[in-house]
């Protein structure tokens, strides 16, 4: 999570969306930068408004809220990946030994095996309600949209380098996992097309 005072903007940082390469990026500028430990970090909306909105509105006033998504299947990848690292072999949170369809068909279990506890990028940016509570919402996929937002914004040139990248995995699955889980998890990618736009999704 990054906060500016004067911008009166917050970035929260959605996983696997690229935010350890914005913290390098404009941690400089910024005025507050949570790195740890990682449910901090990565604090969803309904943890900023219990833990930080109350203390920033206090002391800084309103604050503008940015988030970034993925395209749902790719950021299901990224985890996938993330979690065959070798520091996790052995564990239950592995996803060494599985395939990419098995990884999916965990996600869409209930209850959901430990390597596919990993949450939902649209409850990560949801009111109580469950409708989008961040002002400006970018797709991972567009960064030229998010980069033109903070520079306009920060008043400065944002160049940020691939960070935290993951080793590379075959993501093949068979076709009726990926319709099922395009079904199943619509709402995650009609979330990931309104960011799209290009202009986030406004409160």
């Amino acid at each position: 999570m990054l906060v500016f005072n004067k911008e009166r903007l917050v970035i929260l940082s959605v996983p696997k969306t690229g935010s350890t390469a914005l913290q390098a990026a404009l941690g400089d500028a910024a005025d507050l930068i949570v790195r740890d430990p990682p449910l901090l970090k990565h604090a969803p909306l309904y943890r900023y408004h219990r833990f930080f909105k109350p203390m920033l509105e206090k002391f800084c006033g309103p604050m503008e809220l940015v988030a970034v998504i993925r395209e749902p299947l790719d950021w299901m990848g990224s985890w996938y990946r993330y979690r065959a690292r070798p520091y996790l072999s052995g564990t239950e949170n592995s996803t060494e030994e599985i395939d990419f369809g098995t990884f999916l068909t965990g996600y869409m279990s209930d209850p959901k095996p430990p390597y596919a506890e990993i949450g939902a990028q649209s409850k990560f940016v949801a009111r109580k309600d469950g409708t989008p509570g961040v002002d400006h919402l970018f797709a991972y996929e567009e960064p030229e949209h998010l980069q033109r937002f903070l520079e306009e914004r920060l008043e400065r040139s944002l160049v940020t380098e691939r960070l935290n990248v993951s080793p590379p995995r075959v993501l093949d699955a068979e076709a009726e996992v990926i319709a099922r889980f395009r079904e199943r998890h619509k709402a995650e990618f009609d979330l990931w097309n309104s960011a799209r736009r290009g202009n986030g999704v406004s409160d």
